[in-house]
């Protein structure tokens, strides 16, 4: 039997094969969607009463990082299934009754950031508003985004902080705004969606509180997992892991048949390249082993039963900016090192590049997520909220 890594290896090799279609596309190609969902890697985070894998953190982001070294919107479109899935566990049994009703393979969208405007009614909330970024929003068949709840056309406030929900909706109850048009990451389908007076049930919400009582659906170890960690460490980080060594394998395959303007030698001969590939080098290989025994060492206190600390989560946080960033600077070098020659689409450089340059701005891994986790070692309040969670 396939161990699920060997599945991974087999998948990315297949749907590599669309990646030039999805460089010129703003969607990804039905049949990565299709190999994704027969492999269970959107539900990696749904729990196996449900018909998912439940799959560890570790694990997730070494598929994660597999599948995104062959199709990065592939790897972006495991990641924001996931996150979404792993968020239902703050919903009722009834409202994750209804999600999953035709089964295991619902895919959700999501956007976190900017909320909408919940306003409640008889029953639950009238949503308002537009959030950009829905990765995944026309293959979705649920989008997941976050709300403040509105009282008398005013945020409403418990203890000086906004009250928010999260809240979950059906696609054709919103409008999907065409404004992808970007610098890279161009098949993720990150696509704005509006809605407009959108009825949402109470049980398709839940309050966007940090304790709260998994349904019986979510009862593994898995869900009383830090928000960073299964929302940002073992999804996000490792995708740019992923592109980073591509573009390291890239510029060594160049490297050995250029000659560059006024030199006699190949790339791979001059002691400016060399430097450029070990630091590139440098950079990925501590990235990932940070990455990784940070993801590993709050997993194992997690199933321990133990709560993590906020300066566990701030150090998932520390682990993800520093990998993301790390990363940028390993495919900058790469990039730099190849010349003229990345300059060109045709060059897979100058995608990683461009890919490397949108995952660089994410809210959760930007480099402004320095400060962030500094400001907890300082005893500080963080300037992330969902950090706390």
């Amino acid at each position: 039997m396939l161990t699920i890594l060997e599945s991974a290896r087999m998948i990315g090799s297949v749907i590599g094969q669309y990646v030039n279609e999805e460089e010129d596309n703003r969607r990804i190609s039905k049949p990565v969607l299709k190999a994704l969902r027969e492999a269970g890697f959107h539900r990696l985070f749904l729990p196996e009463s449900l018909g998912g894998l439940e799959a560890d953190p570790v694990t997730t982001a070494t598929l994660v990082e597999e599948v995104s070294r062959h199709n990065t919107a592939a790897g972006w479109s495991m990641m924001v299934a996931n996150v979404s899935t792993w968020w239902c566990s703050r919903l009722p049994e009834n409202g994750i009754e209804e999600i999953y009703k035709n089964g295991p393979d619902t895919l959700i969208a999501g956007a976190f950031h900017p909320p909408m405007m919940a306003t409640p009614v008889k029953g639950g909330y009238r949503i308002n508003g537009k959030s950009p970024l829905t990765s995944n929003v026309h293959e979705a068949h649920w989008i997941f985004v976050t709300a403040l709840v509105m009282e008398q056309d005013q945020v409403k406030m418990n203890n000086g902080i906004p009250e928010v929900v999260g809240v979950f909706m059906k696609p054709d109850h919103c409008q999907i705004l065409d404004t992808w048009f970007t610098l890279g990451m161009k098949a993720s389908d990150s696509n704005d969606i509006a809605a407009a007076d959108v009825f949402v049930p109470a049980h398709l919400s839940f309050p966007l509180v940090p304790e709260f009582q998994p349904n019986s659906y979510y009862k593994g170890p898995l869900y009383k997992f830090s928000a960073m960690g299964a929302g940002v460490a073992c999804l996000i980080a490792p995708i740019t892991l992923a592109i980073a060594r591509n573009a390291i394998q890239e510029l060594k395959l160049l490297a050995e048949k250029k000659t560059s303007l006024g030199s006699v030698v190949p790339l791979r001969e001059r002691g400016a390249i060399q430097r450029k590939l070990g630091m590139a080098e440098a950079l990925v290989q501590s990235s990932h082993a940070y990455l990784h025994h940070t993801i590993a060492a709050c997993w194992n206190k997690t199933q321990t039963g133990e709560k993590l600390s906020l300066e566990e989560k701030a150090g998932l946080l520390l682990a993800t900016t520093h990998t993301n960033q790390s990363c940028l600077q390993a495919v900058d070098l790469m990039y730099s090192a190849a010349g003229s020659s990345a300059i060109y689409t045709r060059n897979k450089l100058a995608h990683y590049f461009s890919d490397a340059q949108v995952i660089r701005q994410h809210g959760f891994a930007n480099d402004s997520r320095y400060e962030t986790a500094a400001q907890v070692y300082f005893g500080l309040q963080p300037d992330l909220p969902v950090l706390v969670f």
